[in-house]
């Protein structure tokens, strides 16, 4: 009865802060061809690349029920699996789902369904780890999400989340410069070639946070932060790292190594992982 009653709250409540029409719209139209960006030999494959092995790292506890909030196409699904976890996969993404079944249809232990990040459709403590990456700096009910995501896992279970890191000089030029820029010049430039401007995601203003601020956030929500993991050194400010995608990509990955410096400030994004109290 109580399962019953959670499931019941949890599903009338409603997220009026989702993410954008434009965003799942977006994610819609790549959805065949986001997993093969995470092959790319390129800054932006990199970043997805070195972002994942983070979480991968940060997992080591036994396995359980775990819950991937923002699955995309289910790219962390087979190595968790392997590693014995039963998984589900949630995201605002229809299509993605749909990407999810072609490839973990019949797979056992894989659960795949559309939902919002801040009305999770699970009763409480369900999971034994949640993770979520590339997600809470796109939203505007940050709060709403953490409060989610806490509420589903366990108590002493493990919450891993990405945030993009105010302190970054790549991050704070593209978010507050770079991004409103191509914003108002996207529009004249494909109007005047005459072209329909390809899928992007809406250049709007994402979350940028400290860790300090991270941490204080998801402490609100009863998780403690036991680590922080810096992640993707990228230092040529946009356009230059799509100008010299070759070079940007050498240094970045040589970078990573200032994940363990005093310079760890530097990385565009990291990872908090936090036990539920």
């Amino acid at each position: 009865m109580g399962v019953s009653m959670t499931l019941a709250a949890s599903r009338k409540r409603r997220d009026k802060f989702a993410p954008t029409s434009g965003a799942a719209e977006y994610f819609n139209a790549v959805a065949e061809v986001y997993a093969s960006r995470y092959d790319e030999d390129s800054p932006g494959g990199w970043a997805l690349r070195v972002r994942r092995q983070r979480v991968l790292e940060a997992l080591e506890v036994p396995p359980g029920r775990m819950l991937d909030v923002g699955c995309g196409p289910g790219l962390m699904a087979g190595d968790l699996i392997d590693k014995g976890w039963e998984f589900w996969g949630v995201d605002a993404s229809p299509r993605m789902i749909t990407e999810c079944h072609k490839q973990f249809g019949s797979t056992q232990g894989a659960h795949f369904s559309t939902g919002s990040i801040t009305s999770l459709d699970f009763p409480d403590e369900f999971f034994d780890a949640v993770i979520c990456m590339g997600v809470i700096d796109r939203i505007q009910a940050d709060e709403l999400a953490i409060q989610e995501m806490s509420r589903v896992v366990k108590r002493h279970g493990i919450l891993l989340i990405s945030f993009a890191n105010l302190l970054s000089p790549y991050a704070a030029w593209k978010n507050f410069f770079f991004y409103p820029a191509v914003g108002l010049l996207r529009p004249v430039y494909y109007g005047v070639a005459g072209r329909r401007p390809p899928p992007s995601l809406p250049l709007s203003f994402a979350r940028l946070y400290t860790a300090r601020s991270a941490a204080a956030l998801m402490a609100k929500y009863g998780a403690e932060v036991s680590d922080v993991d810096y992640f993707y050194f990228n230092v040529f400010l946009s356009p230059l790292d799509e100008l010299l995608p070759g070079w940007t990509l050498r240094l970045t990955q040589k970078l990573e190594r200032l994940r363990c410096s005093k310079l760890k400030w530097l990385a565009v994004g990291f990872v908090l992982k936090a036990e539920k109290r």
